[in-house]
């Protein structure tokens, strides 16, 4: 427009100046354009576009007609329904009326975009859009098609910006940012009058429930901006966040998903005040365990003298009971701290509880019976002593045993000549003491894996006898209900003396010898416990060998038997040496 001006300057010019009387009124006019996308719906029709100058200046609280016709009719004039108003782009809301049954009067909003919407479905045709033009604009017509084809609509593409993947529960609100961006790719370069705003489009913001928790309308910049009610949201778990576009007149509708835990943190208080108890018999505590989203329901509460763990228990329905031991030389308050060990990431540990157990001295009768166990320990100390050594170890070939050694394993007591079986005692490795129902079977191989030569079961007492014959490739095979099982190449005939290892402390011996192979953090002063692995494991973030000592402290301290498969699964699970950590 600037240069039809300049030009007619110029060519004012050129004629001279003929003044008042004899001067020539020139009046230019600016052209117009309208840019518009129809597309028909299940309940009606939509119209959005709008009105700018030839060099996209918007033209601003401007009236348009609307006209539809038939397609075998074009120039016929078909009758319109009821319009209704809608947002023009995000800018603004044109208005609308109807001056006839075939006309609507559209209003541009001050940023020149327009909106309509029909209220009932519009036969397959072709719209008319009219601005008569003004002093400073000439008038322009556009025809457009109603178009009900999905493909017709330019393609958006939703996304969050960044994922969020935590949402705090104990904060009220989560910022959220999702970002449209409509699809300008070559499939999509026939939409030549699709619409390149992204201002004021409405977002909806879902959780896996499929219920709507926010809405939020875009920007310039396309983006839309989420200030979630964290009370809106379920509790703590693993959920998702759903975005929805729905289809506007132009643009089709887009989904997007993302992945959330949905995290709250977790405190401990004390059901009831503390009694004075004696540790060495266990203190119990009861524990209310607890977060912003109501009781916990899993996890562990672990209690600590210091920096050693003494005594754990399981949260159950937002209580737990610990049971403390440990041993004290003196009456009076000892602290303790309780903490929180989550079992799921979407428990987070808040502050450890400091509390005071309050510790009882040993009662009269107590103290009474005490000094009777140590005198009748002294005693029979003493009649050791005189007991005479040849009689003491012909009594135990006798019997096949032998002191216990801590180590399960097979010893020959003895053999006599011309023995065809084998005879002996099955004790437990540790404190020495029968083991009944124990299995000891002669495993030879055979052409369809392992055959069994022989097979026996201690008694009350813990003694066998295992008749079969002597092979060079034969094995001794002895397992019993809590004990680990224990495999060696099967000795002569003979009187044998075998000790067995609980499967508790097989495990743990399996840990010793685990973390003392990996040595610092995992190795610790007199001998590593489950309990120090575990730790050490969390503070190096290995998580892998922190749920391994998890494993191996529940199946060495609880309160369920260690049956073969769960020994079985809990080896399996021991972590590869990885080399000093």
């Amino acid at each position: 427009m600037r240069g039809r001006v300049l030009a007619l300057a110029v060519f004012a010019s050129t004629l001279g100046w003929a003044g008042p009387a004899a001067a020539i009124k020139i009046h230019v006019k600016g052209s117009a354009q309208i840019e518009a996308v129809a597309s028909a719906e299940q309940e009606g029709f939509t119209v959005r576009g709008e009105l700018t100058d030839d060099v996209g200046v918007p033209i601003g609280t401007t009236s348009l007609g609307l006209s539809a016709f038939a397609p075998d009719s074009p120039k016929r004039a078909m009758q319109l329904p009821v319009p209704l108003s809608c947002d023009a782009s995000g800018r603004g809301r044109s208005t609308v009326t109807r001056p006839s049954p075939e006309e609507y009067s559209i209003q541009t909003d001050e940023h020149g975009a327009f909106c309509v919407r029909g209220t009932a479905p519009l036969v397959k045709g072709t719209l008319r859009l009219q601005f008569p033009g003004n002093k400073l604009y000439e008038a322009v017509e556009l025809r457009i098609p109603v178009d009900a084809d999905p493909s017709r609509l330019a393609r958006t593409v939703l996304r969050f910006e960044p994922p969020p993947e935590i949402i705090d529960l104990d904060k009220e609100t989560a910022l959220v940012t999702a970002s449209l961006r409509i699809d300008r790719s070559e499939s999509n370069r026939h939409l030549v009058n699709a619409p390149t705003r992204r201002e004021g489009l409405t977002l909806v913001l879902e959780d896996e429930r499929g219920q709507k928790v926010d809405e939020a309308v875009t920007g310039g910049d396309g983006r839309g901006r989420f200030e979630l009610k964290t009370k809106a949201l379920a509790g703590p778990g693993a959920g998702e966040l759903r975005l929805r576009f729905d289809a506007t007149g132009a643009l089709a509708k887009a989904t997007a998903t993302q992945a959330v835990i949905r995290r709250a943190q977790v405190s401990l208080s004390l059901a009831h005040p503390l009694e004075a108890s004696d540790p060495e018999e266990g203190i119990p505590i009861d524990i209310d365990v607890g977060s912003s989203r109501g009781p916990v329901a899993e996890g562990v509460v672990e209690a600590l003298r210091g920096t050693v763990s003494v005594g754990a228990g399981p949260v159950v329905s937002g209580k737990a009971r610990v049971v403390v031991a440990f041993a004290a030389d003196r009456s009076g308050p000892v602290p303790l701290l309780l903490r929180y060990v989550p079992s799921a990431p979407w428990w987070r540990a808040g502050p450890t509880l400091q509390i005071d157990a309050r510790v009882a001295g040993p009662g009269i009768a107590r103290q009474i019976i005490l000094a009777a166990l140590v005198v009748a320990i002294a005693a029979w100390i003493v009649a050791g002593w005189r007991r005479a050594p040849k009689k003491a170890l012909a009594a135990d070939l006798e019997g096949g045993t032998a002191p216990p050694s801590g180590r399960p394993g097979v010893q020959v007591m003895g053999a006599t000549a011309g023995q065809t079986a084998w005879r002996g005692h099955v004790n437990d490795a540790h404190d020495g003491t029968p083991i009944a129902g124990a299995r000891l079977r002669i495993v030879v191989p055979a052409f369809d894996g392992d055959g069994i030569a022989g097979e026996a079961t201690t008694d009350e007492r813990g003694a066998f006898v295992l008749e079969g014959s002597h092979r060079s490739d034969a094995r001794l095979v002895v397992d019993s209900p809590v004990h680990s099982t224990y495999e060696q190449a099967l000795p002569q005939p003979s009187l044998l003396s075998v000790a067995l290892v609980t499967r508790r402390r097989a495990l743990l011996d399996r840990l010793v010898r685990w973390a003392r192979r990996q040595g610092a953090p995992f190795d610790g002063p007199p001998e590593p416990t489950p309990g120090h692995v575990r730790r050490a494991a969390a503070r190096s973030e290995a998580g892998e060998v922190e749920a391994w000592a998890r494993r191996v402290e529940n199946a060495a301290f609880g309160a369920d038997d260690v049956d073969e498969g769960m020994e079985q699964d809990v080896r399996a699970a021991e972590p590869r040496p990885k080399g000093r950590a």
